[in-house]
């Protein structure tokens, strides 16, 4: 069942705040709670730069990852190892997100790129990665912009030029793009749940012994593409996107 109900833009801004994720402790209760924001974002959401009076540029999320940490999802629930030297190094799903103290809907630079907040302290915190935007003004899409830091470096470059700081608005569409749930799937997150054995579960995750699909997190979202369509600009020429979701694992799972 649902655990939220994402109608308009009040019911996103509230999920944020998100006071039900601070008591969970099943992954699928996370996965449910994020399916929804991810239904609702895609559609409804976008980082505006510029003043409403002016020329603003608007970015439509395209991909998307999950990261949320409330200390309750014990360490040995659903681990990768990595191989270092003599040891292994062991890592819960939920301990690889940075720590920060933000209101939800703020913006967050961080090693990795640029998350928008969930409300955040230092017992619960997290937010939603910008993985990949198109870039759209004069009402007109004229980019797709892939991979979290060329994201952020984007939005840092063009809020300086602009003398603007990027917020998160409500968008209605301008343009003929149509998002609807059957475009949107998920998957695995880039370069955090590719570990070899997390991978050896996913290839038995259809046998009968294995544990379900919906016990494993797959919390990267995106709208679904033609794999040509997945290439973003550089140096004004067109390169292919290095980690296009579908070809990051063996299993990619619908939102329904």
């Amino acid at each position: 069942m649902s655990k939220i109900d994402i109608t308009n833009f009040s019911d996103f801004e509230n999920s944020l705040i998100g006071k039900d994720l601070k008591s969970y402790t099943e992954i699928k209760d996370f996965q449910e709670y994020f399916d929804d924001i991810a239904k609702y974002i895609f559609g409804n959401v976008a980082i505006v730069i510029g003043d409403p009076n002016s020329k603003q540029i608007k970015y439509y999320l395209e991909e998307i990852e999950f990261y949320y940490n409330n200390g309750k999802i014990p360490e040995e629930e659903i681990t990768f190892t990595k191989d270092k030297k003599d040891n292994k190094e062991k890592k819960n799903y939920f301990s690889c997100t940075y720590k920060r103290e933000r209101d939800a809907k703020q913006l967050f630079w961080h090693y990795s790129g640029v998350d928008i907040c969930f409300q955040s302290d230092e017992t619960c915190y997290g937010g939603i990665l910008i993985r990949s935007l198109t870039k759209e003004y004069d009402n007109e899409v004229k980019e797709l912009i892939a991979g979290p830091l060329r994201c952020s470096n984007e939005l840092i470059n063009q809020g300086v030029l602009s003398n603007s700081i990027p917020r998160i608005d409500e968008i209605k569409w301008t343009t003929n793009r149509v998002i609807s749930v059957n475009n949107i799937s998920s998957t695995i997150r880039q370069g955090i749940e590719t570990a070899e054995k997390y991978n050896d579960i996913l290839k038995n995750i259809c046998n009968e012994d294995a544990r379900k699909a919906s016990d494993f997190p797959f919390f990267c979202y995106y709208t679904k593409r033609e794999e040509e369509k997945w290439k973003t600009l550089v140096d004004g020429k067109p390169v292919k996107y290095s980690s296009i979701p579908e070809k990051r694992a063996n299993y990619i799972r619908p939102i329904a």
